[in-house]
């Protein structure tokens, strides 16, 4: 028969209840699998090498990019752009490239003006 691990009298570290169980308070004296493993388990060290989350790394990703953003350009360091051309989008200068296609090449549906009623 099993000895099992019982630290009060009214608890056993495996679960089981019974009155024709063996129990200790010793944990060298103890055969039960459950009970080992349970006490094994309290005597593991917590692990602290575990992978971050994805909402770590989302956050540690945002904290990097901002201070690469924070640094302020002086006018001698800024890019010269040609003066008078405003910045346009991606979807804006898409537009204007379809727009300067020859021949049947059209803007898609709902995009161009209606040409006729």
């Amino acid at each position: 028969m099993a000895i099992h691990f019982s630290p009060s009298s009214n608890t056993i570290a495996c679960g089981r209840s019974g009155a024709s169980l063996s129990t200790t308070e010793d944990q060298a004296q103890v055969s039960c699998k459950l009970c080992l493993r349970t006490l094994d388990k309290a005597a593991a060290p917590v692990a602290t090498n575990r992978t971050p989350t994805l909402a770590e790394l989302r956050a540690a990703a945002r904290a990097a990019k901002a201070p690469a953003e924070t640094p302020v350009s002086t006018p001698a360091q800024a890019p010269a752009k040609p003066a008078g051309t405003p910045a346009l989008s991606v979807k804006a200068a898409w537009q204007q490239k379809l727009e300067q296609l020859p021949g049947r090449n059209r803007l898609p549906r709902g995009a161009a003006r209606q040409s006729f009623v």
